[in-house]
């Protein structure tokens, strides 16, 4: 098994960083956690364009908000 590029990894850690300051989430390691196991999931089936990716997350991620005055998660589709 190979690691990814750093462009790659760059990548995911852009989006994670993006739904975590979306969501409110700055503190809350087990989200957070969450968030990059599903980013992770998400890259490795052949999602790899920074659009696509950034929104198939939030669509699927059902973490809850750690701040009342922050967007609520997007419900499913």
């Amino acid at each position: 098994m190979s690691l990814p590029s750093k462009e790659d990894a760059r990548l995911c850690a852009s989006v994670i960083k993006e739904v975590v300051e979306a969501r409110g989430l700055k503190g809350d390691h087990q989200a957070i956690a969450t968030l990059t196991i599903t980013v992770a999931k998400l890259y490795n089936k052949g999602i790899r364009e920074r659009d696509a990716l950034l929104a198939e997350t939030m669509r699927i991620a059902e973490i809850p908000t750690t701040s009342s005055n922050r967007a609520s998660p997007v419900p499913k589709a």
